[in-house]
């Protein structure tokens, strides 16, 4: 019969026979908590966002490809569609008339990793944004941060200093307190 004791035993065997295999776990449900956090606020059913994350793309990816079609007024899988064809974030955005100035997260302090992004937002008005250039990565970590910093109720500057251009899940799971 199996009781507790010996299920202590088999996860104290698993600890030292496959160390990694109790933080893989870890890993997929806060990758899982990251997901269903991104469904709740761009309003994207579940299975929906379980989709997106089969495709090829970047957990870190999925709040774009949603703020995107949100702001398009167009299907998810529209915007994949144009990424797999080749086309950058920037583009897509600007086929839908999403220009730069609409990733812009205001902070008050630090922009960390996007510190380049902010002094090219900074050497313009505001009416010029459109103009700003932005890579992929720029793009991902400002849609990010934002998405971070709204639905978790954080300041964008504490965002930008735990996602230092890394994690996006771990960052999460830090700002949300699971930890």
């Amino acid at each position: 019969m199996w009781n507790a004791g010996r299920s202590r035993a088999a996860a104290a065997l698993l600890c030292v026979l496959a160390p990694g295999a109790l933080e893989a776990q870890s890993g997929k449900s806060d990758e899982a908590a990251f997901l269903r956090a991104v469904g709740e606020h761009f309003a994207t059913p579940p299975g929906e966002v379980m989709v997106l994350s089969r495709w090829d793309l970047s957990t870190a990816e999925i709040p774009v490809v949603l703020r995107l079609a949100t702001r398009a007024g167009v299907p998810p899988d529209v915007v994949v569609a144009q990424r797999r064809r080749g086309a950058s974030w920037l583009e897509i955005a600007r086929t839908y008339s999403v220009h730069a100035g609409d990733f812009h997260v205001p902070i008050n302090g630090s922009a960390g990793f996007l510190a380049a992004v902010y002094a090219r937002f900074e050497a313009r008005v505001a009416s010029e944004w459109r103009d700003v250039s932005l890579s992929d990565e720029e793009l991902v970590g400002l849609v990010n941060v934002r998405f971070l910093s709204r639905s978790l109720g954080v300041p964008a500057s504490s965002v930008l200093s735990e996602l230092g251009g890394g994690d996006v899940v771990a960052a999460y799971i830090r700002l949300s307190g699971r930890y």
